[in-house]
Formats: C-alpha cells, structure tokens, sequence
C-alpha cells in the first residue's frame, strides 16, 4: 500500500507565513536597536577622538585654533572672512590626516585650488554613521564647535565667550568655569540638498532677529519668537548645511548653545546681502540619536545631553566665564 504524504493545506501555510511575519516584526525593532546603538558608540569614540586633537593641538601651540582662521590674501573686494578656515582644518594633523594639511594653501582661500578640490576629501572621523551621507559632491560634517550662548559673527572681544570664537583664540587657562562644565563640539545633521524645507536640516536666511535680540544669551521667547518668523519665510532657505568641512563658519562647522539640541526653531540667520553664511545666526545642535546629541566637553569626555536639558543649563555649559554654578546634566 503507497503512503500518501499529507501536505501542508492552504490555511496552515498562511499560518506559517504569519508566524514567520510576527517573528520578524518582533526582531526588527531589536536589530535596528542594536545598529543603531553600535553607530552612536562609534560616533562617541568619534568625538572622543576629536578631543584628545583639540588637546594634542593645544600642547602643540598652546591655545585652541579660532573658531575661523585667517586673514585670506587674495583678490577679491568687499572682505572674504567668511571662506576662512575651521578648527577641523586646523586638526588634520592631530587626526591622522597630515597629508591633506600638507596639501593646503593657507594663504588662499578654503575655496581655492588646492584647498578646493581637497575640502571634499571625506574623513570618516567628522562623520556621524546614524546620518545620512550629504547627498551633493561635497565631504559633509557632523561634528560642529561651539561659539557658545552667541551670534559668533562680528562679536566685541568681550561678548566671545564661546570656547571657539572669530577673533580669539582660547587656552585652557581661559576656561574658567572648569573644563567639564563647558561644551567643546556637539553634533549637526547634513542638508539635504533639497528644495523642500526641512527645519532639522535647512537654513533660512534674511530674518531680521527680533527687536532688542541680544548677542549673548538670548532667552526662550525672543529665540522662540525669532525660530517663528524664520519657519514662516522658508523661501530663502539654504539647504547646503554642514557639507564643508574646511568651512569656518555658522551653518558649516560652528554651532551655538542658545536653542536647545533637536529644536524645532530651524537654523536661521538675519544677513540679506551676505551670501550664504557671513552674518550672525543662531545654529542649532542636532542629531538622529534618540532623545538628544552628544557633546565633547573641554576636558575630552564625551556625554549624551537630551534635548529637554534645562535651557540655562545649555546655555550657561556654552559659556566659558560666566561662573555659573552647573549641576547635573
């Protein structure tokens, strides 16, 4: 007598199908949860990285590069400021990229041969794995410094109280609120080369700040009310953000603590006739990790800092003088 093997009837197979689908759906979240917690250990060990450059360079030169560097000497008129050079050009050799220094002409500007063909070499340690490559030609950059609680641009002396200034170069000395209670570097997202607007990812230009907008710590309302006014004018968005890592300058490679991480207020700065990024702005730190960004602060740790941090508490970490006395965060 033949056996006859009984196979599977239409209803147990969809059974099957749907176990395997549950299955997976349970799984998935855990796999994208541990990708993506292996992506912000490397983007630590990536800050991390840039602190111990930012001391090696201050055992070097003793002080911290400026937050822009250089007189550029060159032909053109009106004042060329804005293409001067970053703290990350200025670290290249603290980060195993010695030849593209060497390379550099720093007597021209960041967007002049050679520097122009070299600015989009990418350097993987100036980029955060959890975000999106920039998608135009351009090397990218995740990490940004910190001109504090400020507008950074065409600030007096006394008002560049950020760790990264224009005009002044900073020591350890100069940090007198204690190097674990000031901000160094944080993280920014790349534009996304698009024409729609994005407020995690864009800049909108040409927004007079509100009246009596102050230099240095600007409160909630007059940030809230300014954040405001720019997301209600997005036609003059600039969606090249962080994509110039040679580029010192807010919106490039300068943040400031004056919203807090992950706002909603967009990045936003009040120039009309400037180009892109020659003007006093507010730049906000921004990540894909969950719930906030990471910070390096000056004595090199690197701390996860959530975005519903206290707002003078952020702000005051951004300030190197101001003795404030800062507690947990």
């Amino acid at each position: 007598m033949i056996s006859l093997r009984r196979a599977f009837t239409l209803i147990e197979l969809l059974v099957v199908i749907a176990i395997i689908a549950i299955l997976v759906a349970l799984l998935l979240p855990a796999v994208q949860q541990a990708r993506e917690a292996a992506r912000r250990s490397s983007c630590k060990n990536n800050l991390k990285q840039l602190g111990l450059a930012l001391h090696n360079y201050h055992d070097v030169h003793n002080c911290f590069p400026e937050g822009n560097f250089g007189s550029v000497r060159d032909s053109c008129t009106g004042g060329c400021a804005w293409r001067g050079f970053s703290v990350h050009a200025m670290l290249l050799p603290f980060m195993e990229q010695s030849a593209i220094y060497d390379g550099m002409n720093f007597d021209l500007r960041y967007d002049e041969a050679p520097n122009s063909t070299l600015k989009n070499t990418k350097i993987a340690g100036y980029q955060c794995p959890s975000d999106n490559a920039y998608p135009g030609g351009e090397a990218g950059v995740n990490y940004v410094v910190s001109a504090g609680p400020t507008t950074f641009w065409g600030l007096a002396i006394g008002d560049q109280v950020g760790m990264f200034n224009r005009n002044r170069t900073i020591r350890f000395r100069d940090l007198q609120d204690g190097t674990s209670n000031v901000i160094a570097m944080s993280e920014a997202l790349h534009g996304d080369n698009a024409s729609a607007y994005n407020p995690q990812q864009d800049l909108v230009r040409g927004q007079a700040f509100p009246s009596g907008f102050p230099d240095v710590f600007a409160t909630r309302a007059q940030l809230d009310s300014y954040g405001t006014t720019c997301s209600a004018n997005t036609g003059s968005l600039h969606s090249h953000t962080r994509r110039e890592w040679m580029n010192g300058i807010g919106g490039q490679t300068v943040f400031n603590t004056l919203n807090t991480p992950n706002s909603q207020n967009p990045d936003c700065h009040p120039c009309t006739g400037c180009g892109w990024y020659d003007s006093k702005g507010v730049w906000t730190a921004r990540s894909r990790h969950k719930g906030g960004v990471q910070v390096l602060l000056g004595d090199g740790a690197v701390r996860f800092v959530g975005e519903n941090i206290d707002f003078n508490t952020w702000q005051r970490l951004g300030h190197i003088t101001d003795g404030a006395v800062i507690g947990e965060f």
